[in-house]
C-alpha cells in the first residue's frame, strides 16, 4: 500500500498529464481505501496591463533601439520618421489582429492559430519561425553584453580569455536564473526596470549629441531635411531595419495570455500603449542621433561616440553602453522563454503541450530547468566563440520576422474569415471559389474568371442591356486579375475548408478552456414590442421578455439540485459584489464584429508588405555580401 503522505506520481518527460494523487477516504461501513483524485489544476501568474505593456516594450526595442538612426540615414530624415510611425501602426494593428482571429477560433497560440487553417505544415511553419527569431535574439543579446560589459571593466580589448569568462560567469549570475522563472507574468518586474534605462539610454543619446553642432555646419534643420527626404537606393534596407526592430509577434500570444482578464479592451490598452512609447523613444533616439552624425552615422550610434572629442561625450557613450548592457540581461530571458515555448510544442506530446500551456508542462521543476538549460547553452556556446553572427543570422532574421509580423498575420485573417470573403467576393464579381456554389471550379484562376466573365447568361438579360453588361464584365475583369483575386479566394477558400475540419475535430475532444478566451458572435438586435400594446401602436416601450434558457454558472451541470444550488450561490456572489461586477461587466464579454472589406484589405497589404520586405531583405543581403 502507498504512503498516506504520497505525492502525485510523476508522468513521463515528454509527455505531461494531468497530475493526480492518492487520497484515503472511509466508506460507510467503517472501512478506508486509496482512491486516485486529480490534483488541483496549476494557477498561472498573470499580469496587470501595466505590466503586460511593459513585457511588450521590453521584447520590441531590445537592442533594436541603437541601429534606428542608422535606419533613418539609410531611408532618408522625412521617409525615415514616416516608417517608424507606419511599422509601429502596423505592429499594433497585427497584434490586435492575431489575437482577435484567436479568440474567434477559440485557439490559445499562434501555432495553432495556423494550424487550424493550414494544417501541420501552418503548424511547423510558424513554431520554426518562432525559435528562429527568438534564439537568433538570444544569441545577439549576449553578443551584445560580450562586447559591451568587459569594456565597461577597463578590460583591454582583444583580451579574447577575459571577455568569455565575464560573458559567462556575468549570465550564469543574472541571465540564467530570471531565465528560470515559469510565467511571462513573473518577468514584468524586471521589464519595467528595462523599460526605465532604456528611457534613460535615449535621453543620454538626445542630450548629449552633438546636434546643435551639426545643424550650424549644415545650414540647419531645413536644409538638412531638404537633402535628406527620402533615399531610393537604399530605403529598403532602412525598411528592413525598422520592420525588424518592431518584430514581437513571435511573443504576443504568451504575454496576452498571462494577462488578467486578456479581453479585447485590455489588450489593445497594452498595444497601444506600448507602441505608442516604442514610437516616442525610438523617434527621438534615430532623429536626434542622425542629425547629429549625418552620413556618418554608425550601425550602433553609441560607437559614434567614441569618435567624438571630449571627455563628457565619451562619458556619456559608457554610461549609455552601461545601460544598454543591463538591458540586454533583462531582455534575453523574453526570447528564452519564447524558445522555451516553441520546444514544449514541438517536442511533448499531449495536449496541454500541443497548445502551448507552459505553465502545466513546466511546473515541474526538471523540465523548467532542463528546457531552460538547453536555450541558455546552445546560444551561449556560439556567443563565446564568433564576435558576428553575419549574414546568416540576417537571412534567418529577414524570413523570421517577415513571416512572423506581415505575412503571418494576413494569411491567418483571410483564412479565418475565409467563408465572408468569398461571400463578398461573390456579391461583386459572381461565383468565386466556393464549394456551395452549383460549379466548383477544379483548378483556379482560369475557370473562375470564365465563370466571373459569363455569369450572365443572354436568356437572363436583355438585348438593351448587353451593351452595359459587357462593359461591367470587361471592368470587373480586368480589375478581377488587377486586384490579384485569384490568389485571394484561392488563400480564403483552403483557410475555409481547413477551419471547419479543425472545428470537427476539435469537437470530439473533451471540453477545453482557453486561456486567452473565446469571443461570441454579434448578438442580434433586441426585439421590442411596439407601442400601444399591439404591434404598429406607437405607445409602449416595453421588450419583449426574453424566454431563452439563462446561462448557468461555469462548472455548473445543466439540471438538478447541484446546477440550482450553483446557480443561488452565484446570484448571492454577485448581489453582494454588485459594483465590482458592473465596473468588469463590460470586459468580460468578447464580441466579434463582423469583416468588412476595409478589413480584408488591410490583411492583403500586410500580406503584400511583408513579401515586398522579405525580397528586398534578402537582395539587400546579397548585395551587401
Amino acid at each position: 500500500m502507498a504512503p498516506r503522505n504520497a505525492g502525485p506520481p510523476k508522468s513521463p518527460f515528454f509527455a505531461p498529464s494531468t497530475p493526480r494523487k492518492l487520497v484515503k477516504v472511509s466508506t460507510p461501513g467503517g472501512t478506508s481505501r486509496l482512491i486516485k483524485k486529480e490534483a488541483p489544476a496549476v494557477k498561472e501568474h498573470k499580469s496587470t496591463v501595466a505590466g503586460a505593456t511593459s513585457n511588450l516594450v521590453n521584447g520590441i526595442i531590445g537592442a533594436g533601439i541603437v541601429g534606428i538612426p542608422f535606419a533613418i540615414k539609410e531611408t532618408g530624415l522625412v521617409a525615415g520618421v514616416i516608417l517608424v510611425i507606419l511599422c509601429a501602426i502596423l505592429t499594433e494593428k497585427s497584434l490586435r489582429l492575431l489575437i482577435d482571429t484567436a479568440k474567434h477560433v477559440d485557439v490559445p497560440s499562434y501555432e495553432t492559430l495556423f494550424e487550424s487553417t493550414y494544417g501541420s505544415f501552418g503548424f511547423y511553419f510558424i513554431s520554426i519561425n518562432m525559435l528562429i527569431m527568438g534564439y537568433g535574439g538570444c544569441l545577439s543579446y549576449l553578443i551584445i553584453i560580450k562586447d559591451t560589459l568587459p569594456v565597461l571593466l577597463g578590460v583591454e580589448k582583444g583580451n579574447v580569455g577575459m571577455e568569455r569568462a565575464i560573458l559567462t560567469v556575468s549570465t550564469m549570475a543574472i541571465i540564467l536564473p530570471i531565465s528560470m522563472q515559469r510565467d511571462m507574468a513573473d518577468l514584468a518586474k524586471t521589464s519595467k526596470i528595462s523599460v526605465l534605462f532604456q528611457c534613460l539610454m535615449v535621453l543620454a543619446v538626445v542630450f548629449f549629441s552633438p546636434v546643435s553642432t551639426s545643424l550650424h555646419e549644415n545650414g540647419g534643420l531645413q536644409q538638412i531635411a531638404s537633402n535628406s527626404i527620402i533615399k531610393s537606393s537604399t530605403i529598403f534596407i532602412g525598411l528592413g531595419v525598422l520592420s525588424f526592430a518592431f518584430v514581437c509577434q513571435h511573443g504576443a500570444f504568451i504575454v496576452a495570455g498571462s494577462l488578467e482578464r486578456p479581453t479585447k479592451k485590455r489588450w489593445a490598452q497594452a498595444t497601444s500603449w506600448a507602441l505608442c512609447l516604442c514610437v516616442v523613444l525610438e523617434t527621438a533616439c534615430g532623429v536626434a542621433g542622425y542629425l547629429a552624425f549625418l552620413d556618418e552615422t554608425k550601425g550602433d550610434i553609441l560607437n559614434n561616440f567614441l569618435d567624438v572629442d571630449g571627455g563628457d561625450m565619451k562619458k556619456a557613450a559608457n554610461v549609455a553602453r552601461g545601460l544598454l548592457c543591463t538591458t540586454m540581461f533583462l531582455v534575453y530571458p523574453m526570447d528564452s522563454f519564447i524558445c522555451r515555448h516553441v520546444l514544449v510544442v514541438l517536442f511533448f506530446r499531449g495536449r496541454r503541450a500541443h497548445e502551448g500551456d507552459d505553465a502545466s508542462v513546466l511546473s515541474r521543476r526538471d523540465r523548467r530547468v532542463a528546457i531552460t538549460l538547453i536555450v541558455y547553452l546552445s546560444s551561449l556556446i556560439p556567443a563565446l566563440l564568433v564576435d558576428n553572427v553575419g549574414s546568416v543570422l540576417a537571412l534567418t532574421g529577414t524570413i523570421g520576422a517577415s513571416s512572423l509580423a506581415y505575412i503571418g498575420p494576413g494569411l491567418i485573417y483571410m483564412a479565418v474569415y475565409g467563408a465572408e470573403f468569398l461571400e463578398k467576393v461573390d456579391q461583386v464579381w459572381g461565383p468565386s471559389v466556393d464549394g456551395n456554389n452549383k460549379k466548383q471550379p477544379t483548378s483556379g484562376g482560369d475557370v473562375e474568371s470564365s465563370q466571373l466573365l459569363a455569369n450572365k447568361t443572354p436568356e437572363t438579360t436583355s438585348e438593351s442591356e448587353n451593351s452595359t453588361s459587357m462593359v461591367q464584365r470587361l471592368v470587373k475583369g480586368i480589375a478581377w486579375y488587377l486586384l490579384l483575386m485569384p490568389i485571394w479566394c484561392f488563400i480564403a477558400d483552403v483557410g475555409k475548408k481547413k477551419l471547419t475540419q479543425f472545428h470537427e475535430k476539435e469537437a470530439l475532444k473533451s471540453p477545453h478552456i482557453n486561456r486567452l478566451g473565446k469571443s461570441a458572435p454579434q448578438p442580434p438586435l433586441e426585439m421590442k414590442r411596439p407601442r400601444g400594446g399591439s404591434f404598429g401602436a406607437p405607445n409602449d416601450d416595453l421588450t419583449v421578455p426574453d424566454f431563452r434558457p439563462k446561462a448557468l454558472p461555469y462548472g455548473a451541470v445543466s439540471g438538478g439540485n447541484k446546477a440550482i444550488g450553483a446557480a443561488i450561490l452565484a446570484k448571492k456572489q454577485s448581489d453582494g459584489n454588485s459594483a465590482k461586477q458592473k465596473s468588469q461587466g463590460e470586459e468580460v464579454a468578447d464580441i466579434d464584429a463582423p469583416p468588412t472589406w476595409y478589413d480584408f484589405c488591410v490583411a492583403i497589404f500586410f500580406i503584400a508588405f511583408g513579401v515586398v520586405a522579405l525580397c528586398a531583405g534578402m537582395v539587400s543581403i546579397l548585395m551587401t555580401n
